[in-house]
């Protein structure tokens, strides 16, 4: 979908280091997380699609790594602390879903654009935190 193409760089989260906590993330690396994928961080998300072929580049201080996914097929992948985990991406109208499934977490994350502000609520474990992106 065409409103989620672009470079997107992190503006802004609210519980963020509380939904870590809720997935599991442990504390050494949380720290970490929060300096890497934080508020100040400069994190960015370069999204691309071909069809239902989609490609996330994600560029944080500690490197960049590309998420390649078809919609509606899970895949086998990590989380940014490299713990493993299943992901399905669906898309329903304006929103983008990614359903996350790793050894004792589950978290649904779900994106949306509002010109050029990207929103996404990511719920883990009962745990809610929204991370806010502006286009480059």
């Amino acid at each position: 979908m065409a409103q989620f193409s672009g470079t997107w760089q992190i503006d802004n989260s609210t519980g963020f280091e509380d939904y870590m906590k809720a997935i599991g993330v442990p504390d050494d690396r949380r720290q970490q997380a929060m300096q890497t994928l934080g508020d100040s961080s400069k994190m960015t998300y370069k999204i691309s699609s071909d069809g239902d072929n989609w490609t996330f580049g994600v560029t944080t201080s500690a490197g960049s790594r590309d998420i390649k996914f078809t919609l509606g097929t899970e895949i086998d992948t990590t989380t940014l602390d490299g713990r493993p985990l299943k992901a399905l991406y669906t898309l329903d109208g304006n929103k983008l879903t990614e359903k996350q499934t790793g050894p004792d977490f589950e978290s649904v994350n779900v994106r949306t654009v509002d010109g050029d502000t990207m929103t996404m609520v990511m719920t883990g474990n009962g745990v809610s935190c929204t991370r806010k992106y502006k286009k480059n």
